[in-house]
């Protein structure tokens, strides 16, 4: 058993380094580029038709090619190249948003990981009142945990847009 929980604490760090580390400055080129972002008239790697080509922006040892619709939105395209940073910045709610979220994110992953752990349990107890209380005991606090974990994302997502607005 405790092999099970060696294995769900490295699961959760794995998930959590995941979130927190994942889609470096590519996921934050393909937010703020396209309809409705920062760069709108822009696109990167074949985009389709109605776009023509501008110029390519290395971004963490990759080469991505940026298109525009016009051939004055290729102006966008060098500002974007001469600062790629630009797609990184956020504002403070962004920031907190994004922190908070995975906070709650792991918190859950560990709600779910005691209740699959507290099942096993139970399910391996053969009859043992010891066993078996232990293992409704983490089912109850992984579902409390579970519950609380979504009370608290849409509590902060209330509070965030209320800021918002």
């Amino acid at each position: 058993m405790k092999k099970v929980g060696k294995l769900a604490r490295a699961f959760v760090l794995v998930a959590f380094a995941t979130v927190m580390l994942g889609g470096s400055f590519a996921s934050a080129l393909d937010s703020c580029v396209g309809e409705g972002n920062k760069y709108p008239n822009l696109a990167i790697d074949n985009p389709g038709d109605g776009y023509i080509y501008c110029q390519r922006i290395k971004v963490n040892d990759e080469y991505h090619s940026i298109y525009a619709k016009t051939s004055h939105d290729c102006a966008q395209a060098g500002t974007l190249a001469a600062n790629p940073d630009t797609c990184n910045d956020s504002d403070l709610n962004d920031m907190i948003r994004t922190i908070i979220t995975t906070v709650i994110f792991a918190v859950g992953m560990v709600a779910v990981i005691m209740i699959i752990i507290g099942g096993v349990n139970y399910a391996t107890s053969q009859g043992d009142a010891a066993k078996v209380k232990k293992g409704k005991d983490t089912i109850l606090y992984g579902i409390i945990g579970l519950v609380i974990a979504i009370l608290a994302f849409a509590i902060v997502s209330f509070v965030l847009s209320a800021l918002q607005s």
